[in-house]
Parts: structure tokens; C-alpha cells; sequence
């Protein structure tokens, strides 16, 4: 399931939304924390750098260069942080995880912008300049983390409550 739900939310980047609102940050949250090991980083990680090259090179008609690597280490680093989910999800690993890998997300992938892009000069200043502008984007991807993993999470949580109850009810029934 962890699988189908990483495919979805990769898919659903070529369906028109809200810029920097997607359920990606939370599906490979989810699924880092659902998948086998090492499966959990490769498998989101190459289904993000196909959609990149497909929205960036086919869709925008832009340049796809090696800074895109940033971009996939920045995806690699919320399946790394995903694994602080994989024994026992609580709220508080949750809220840990919601906030932590957008923000190394936002670490990662904006300093790629600044290595890469020739927008901001290769300087400390040129550096902080660069993380100072992706500020305002980062409500809308801390906000979308913090839903679909909720969204995600809280299923799970809730199936699992029904088929154990589920099971509760047959093994009760069985010792009439």
C-alpha cells in the first residue's frame, strides 16, 4: 500500500494545484516509515527524479541540470527522517517528522538553487539571501506535510483499530 500511495502522490504532480501544496513531502514520510528499508529511499527518490525531468524538461521547457541532484537529496532526506516513524508512530514523531523534513527539505534543495541557478552571488550573503527569499513558500509545504501525513497516518491508525477489534470480536466469539 505504502508502494501505491508514493505512485499517487508523484502522479498527482502533474495535476494542476496550489504551488508548493502536495502530498508528496507526507506519502514519502508515510511510506519511508511503511516500506522495506531499503526500498524507502530509492524507490520515492527515482519516482521523483523521473517526474522532475519530465515537469522540468517536458512540461516547462526548462533547463535540467546536475543541481537537480540537491533536489533528490532533498527528497532522500525525508525518507531518512521517515524511518524515525517506522516502530512506533506517535503524535509527538509525527509532529517531529512534519516539521523536520520540509525544513530539510528547504536546506537542501535551496542551497542546490544557489549553487545551481546563478540567481544569488556564490557568497555567505548571496546564501542567506537566497534561503531569506524561499521563506514565503514554506507555510504552504509545512501545512501540506502536516495534512496528507496526517491524512495517511490517521487512516492507518484507524484501520489497524478496526482489524484489531475485528479479531477481538472473532476470538470472543470463538470462546462461546
Amino acid at each position: 500500500m505504502a508502494y501505491l500511495v508514493i505512485v499517487l502522490a508523484v502522479l498527482a504532480r502533474f495535476i494542476p494545484h496550489m504551488y508548493d501544496f502536495s502530498p508528496v513531502y507526507g506519502a514519502v514520510l508515510f511510506g519511508s516509515a511503511n516500506m522495506k528499508k531499503r526500498d524507502s529511499v530509492w524507490f520515492p527518490v527515482l519516482l521523483l527524479g523521473i517526474s522532475d525531468f519530465l515537469l522540468t524538461k517536458i512540461f516547462f521547457h526548462r533547463r535540467f541540470g546536475w543541481y537537480e541532484l540537491f533536489q533528490l537529496a532533498a527528497f532522500a532526506s525525508i525518507a531518512l527522517i521517515g524511518w524515525t516513524l517506522r516502530k512506533r508512530v506517535t503524535l509527538g514523531r509525527l509532529g517531529f517528522a512534519c516539521l523536520a523534513a520540509p525544513t530539510a527539505f528547504y536546506l537542501i534543495s535551496d542551497f542546490g538553487v544557489w549553487i545551481g541557478f546563478g540567481t544569488y552571488p556564490l557568497t555567505w550573503n548571496g546564501l542567506v539571501a537566497c534561503y531569506v527569499a524561499a521563506i514565503p513558500f514554506q507555510g504552504r509545504i509545512f501545512t501540506s506535510t502536516a495534512l496528507f501525513s496526517g491524512i495517511l497516518f490517521g487512516a492507518q491508525q484507524l484501520y489497524a483499530a478496526r482489524v484489531a477489534k475485528r479479531k477481538q470480536v472473532q476470538a470472543m466469539a470463538r470462546s462461546l
